[in-house]
């Protein structure tokens, strides 16, 4: 998961948050935002280079979200932007990503069985999913498919998540 995090000179704040695995995998989208005019500059007219205009709210990839933050602060839009990956091995991962329900992680510990994936495993592929060159050299392409599988799994159980 991706956490964006914007501030600007008048101290307003936004959180965007991409259920991601990589740089260039599209997630859901979380946003919230404690000013209406912060909320317009970053939800209007959402650009980067990769495919010119994106809808944020739609479910995009970090890489868009990253590329529309320094433009606006490039700009002068927005203060000080920063991003923050959340791991899925962090022990309290799954209740930043909304799947503090326990049947719900019980279950995602067994899909992590039955798919072969331990901590070391998922921590290498962490490490490396910022370095495009590395992810090609050490990973084939059926493995760089198993961790995205993962990532497909952890958005099914996001969508089945109980309402609050």
């Amino acid at each position: 998961m991706f956490v964006f995090n914007v501030t600007t000179q008048a101290g307003a704040r936004a959180e965007i948050r991409v259920q991601a695995l990589d740089w260039s995998q599209s997630g859901p989208v979380t946003f919230s935002c404690d000013s209406d005019e912060l909320a317009l500059v970053l939800l209007t007219e959402c650009r980067c280079d990769a495919v010119g205009f994106f809808n944020l709210l739609a479910g995009c990839k970090p890489l868009y979200v990253e590329q529309w933050l320094a433009y606006l602060q490039e700009t002068g839009h927005i203060d000080k932007q920063s991003c923050q990956l959340e791991s899925p091995v962090q022990e309290d991962y799954l209740a930043k990503a909304g799947l503090d329900d326990e049947e719900l992680n019980a279950l995602l510990g067994q899909v992590y069985k039955v798919a072969g994936f331990n901590r070391l495993q998922i921590n290498r592929y962490l490490k490396n999913r910022h370095n495009p060159t590395m992810l090609a050299t050490r990973y084939d392409q059926k493995e760089l498919e198993r961790y995205r599988q993962l990532n497909d799994i952890i958005l099914t159980l996001l969508k089945l998540k109980r309402p609050q």
